[in-house]
């Protein structure tokens, strides 16, 4: 099979994307093989990482009456497939299909010509005399199984072509990103052979490796936070959209947080704003980016309900609360609100006083909301939508903004929640943002962020 084949075997365009699943307990893994099948996955891999064998395929053999249809890989932590085939075979006796194996180690010898590469001929031999069907991933200069000389890299993947149907290899640990020109050399070495990779793959990485990788084995890039068994389904919808829709190169080497290049400067008189963040979200990549960037330290479990400030607060808000899969709460300027509602006197950036309205009630006591506003200078209005909140029962899960102005306030805000911010404390542009001007503006035309037009 080459990689043209493997790509239409499993309708892709770009790398085909199979979840890895750090198995704990049979609900743990129907749990997230659900995310992975509802989010649109290729398939899954599962592996054992913390028990035996004989107490994994029970699991295996449930997932597959639970999901008969499932393209369902395995991974037996530490074993061969010279024990594996043969398990294998047994489960497809009796009606269990695996449909890959993936071995860390596919004992690939760099140091041997073909016909002396012992170890994987007697495993190729063991594949093909069991009877076992599936499709074999191998492990080859993997993590830290065996120290492969970069120089000896070409050699080891030219070597495992011939013992193995897609050619796997990864960084040096799980969650390691691939060093580039390994992959690089890998591609050249194998030709037209479907390559792999199994550590390190982020949905903000993966656009380095699309181009030349057909399969990719995720697991830590697209679980929640923190968390080694549970995919997040926010994190895992980025990794296949980015899959599906590879970056030009000229796109994918921009330098970092250069979407905020995109925010105009004031163009009226002083009573405006200094600047305007909201021809950055003209631009479906820049938009995008600064999502990205926003919903970073949130995931779905820890948000019940995102706020968003009247009214430029409302864009980002509502944005963020679509990818968090969550319900969206409006805080309004006063006098708006049509119903019962709470209300705060709050002191605006320009020192003016008004007030901010809530509706009441707004959500149960003990709702986790994320707050959001498009720009926090005096903390004021963030302070209001606080005590909205904090009034009616609610726990303030996070405060998200394009940039957080050093000020006593945002210190104060730091200490007690978790803010989000596209500008970043102590970088250069944190700075200019205090300053009250941007050194992009001087290179600025409206025009750079003008949507392409014809496009989707």
């Amino acid at each position: 099979m080459d990689r043209s084949q493997f790509k239409k075997e499993f309708k892709c365009i770009g790398p085909a994307v199979f979840p890895v699943i750090h198995v704990v307990d049979e609900k743990q893994v129907i749990s997230n093989v659900t995310v992975a099948t509802e989010e649109g996955a290729q398939g899954v891999f599962l592996i054992n990482h913390d028990f035996d064998v004989e107490t994994f395929l029970p699991i295996i053999e449930a997932v597959r009456v639970q999901y008969p249809t499932l393209w369902l890989g395995v991974n037996f932590l530490a074993v061969t497939g010279k024990v594996a085939f043969p398990i294998l075979a047994t489960l497809q006796k009796k009606g269990c299909i695996v449909d890959a194996y993936w071995a860390d180690d596919a004992r690939i010898d760099e140091n041997a010509a073909s016909a002396e590469q012992k170890e994987a001929i007697e495993i190729d031999t063991i594949r093909r005399q069991c009877g076992w069907k599936g499709m074999y991933f191998g492990g080859t200069a993997f993590k830290k199984q065996r120290v492969v000389e970069p120089e000896m890299y070409a050699i080891a993947a030219k070597e495992a072509v011939n013992n193995m149907d897609v050619v796997t290899t990864s960084g040096i640990a799980t969650g390691e990103e691939t060093d580039l020109n390994k992959v690089n050399v890998f591609r050249k070495a194998i030709d037209s052979a479907p390559l792999a990779i199994a550590s390190g793959l982020t949905p903000e990485n993966i656009h380095r490796y699309a181009a030349d990788i057909d399969a990719a084995l995720v697991a830590t890039g697209i679980n929640y936070p923190g968390d080694f068994y549970n995919i997040d389904p926010m994190r895992l919808r980025r990794f296949l959209k980015k899959c599906r829709s590879p970056q030009p190169i000229e796109k994918a080497n921009r330098k970092p947080f250069w979407y905020l290049d995109n925010m105009a400067p004031r163009s009226r008189g002083e009573k405006y704003a200094w600047l305007d963040p909201s021809s950055a979200y003209i631009n479906a990549d820049s938009f995008h980016a600064m999502l990205d960037e926003l919903l970073a330290p949130y995931d779905s479990r820890n948000v019940d309900l995102v706020a968003g400030f009247d009214a430029a607060g409302f864009v980002l808000g509502a944005a963020m609360a679509d990818r968090l899969g969550k319900g969206f709460l409006t805080i309004r300027k006063g006098g708006k609100i049509p119903v019962a509602f709470d209300v705060v006197d709050m002191n605006n950036y320009s020192g003016q006083t008004q007030q901010m309205e809530m509706r009441k009630p707004a959500f149960a006591r003990g709702t986790r909301v994320l707050l959001v506003d498009q720009w926090i200078e005096t903390g004021g209005t963030m302070k209001a939508g606080i005590s909205l909140v904090e009034r009616q029962g609610g726990i303030v899960a996070g405060i998200a903004a394009v940039c957080i102005e050093d000020t006593d306030a945002s210190e104060l805000m730091a200490q007690k929640y978790l803010l989000s911010a596209c500008v970043k404390k102590g970088s250069d542009i944190q700075e200019q943002c205090n300053r009250q001007t941007l050194d992009s503006f001087a290179s600025f035309s409206p025009e750079q962020c003008f949507p392409e037009i014809g496009t989707r």
